[in-house]
């Protein structure tokens, strides 16, 4: 059957065209399968409360664990509403659940990673927002590279140039954003490539890179005693849990 190994239910905004093929490019998840719902709304005050309501076919999929797999939408809620999401799901379904942002905090922690450079494909209301949730979670931030895509571009439709972005500007902004102050860079979105980056980047930089579609994949990894190393996701993905 598909996903023998594990099955991972995943809650998707209605624009993110990235996380499934970044997720299915990783030719070390033999036995992983990944099943998605799709939000219908973009009003980001609706959308963890429709991702609750739709978790339920995740029972009927038979799926080991959940993501609630935007970002924005759960630092925007602040630290406790961020768990609130997860917990809500928990509850509805029965199923272990995380959240994209939940998913970052736990790899930083992991990494040891106190103080980083971020980079964010938001606006600069959200990105302060992020910003003060990393602080409340102890993690400094010095250096960010913000830039909200919808005000460059034509479309009407508010985050549908991000994920039209090639891997290359995650790199870029990255460099950018970096500090050498700083213990490591976080890229943030489920709707932004980075897959193919993440090693150039940690080669170049010398520092540990978080992106929040590995990250959701490894603590996925984490709630499922999953053990895959896959090289090309950079520290996070190959170094052994202590």
């Amino acid at each position: 059957m598909y996903g023998w190994r594990a099955r991972v239910g995943l809650i998707l905004p209605a624009d993110n065209a990235v996380i499934e093929p970044e997720l299915y490019s990783v030719r070390e998840l033999e036995g992983v399968s990944f099943h998605s719902v799709r939000l219908t709304t973009t009003e980001r005050a609706e959308m963890p409360e429709q991702g609750v309501n739709l978790s339920y076919v995740f029972r009927e999929l038979g799926v080991d664990a959940i993501v609630y797999a935007c970002a924005e939408t759960s630092f925007l809620r602040g630290v406790d509403g961020n768990q609130s999401i997860a917990q809500a799901i928990i509850d509805h379904t029965g199923i272990p659940t995380v959240t994209a942002t939940s998913a970052m905090v736990q790899a930083l922690h992991f990494l040891g990673l106190q103080r980083v450079s971020l980079v964010a494909p938001y606006t600069e209301d959200r990105t302060r927002t992020m910003i003060e949730f990393l602080q409340h979670m102890s993690i400094d931030v010095d250096g960010v590279e913000q830039r909200d895509f919808a005000e460059r571009g034509t479309d009407p439709r508010e985050w549908y140039e991000c994920n039209l972005q090639p891997p290359t500007t995650a790199y870029l902004m990255a460099r950018r954003a970096y500090r050498e102050s700083v213990d490591g860079v976080v890229i943030s979105a489920t709707n932004f490539r980075t897959f193919e980056v993440i090693s150039a980047l940690e080669a170049d930089l010398g520092k540990p890179v978080v992106t929040t579609n590995q990250a959701i994949l490894w603590a996925v990894f984490q709630l499922l005693g999953i053990r895959c190393h896959i090289p090309v996701l950079g520290r996070l993905h190959n170094i052994e849990r202590g």
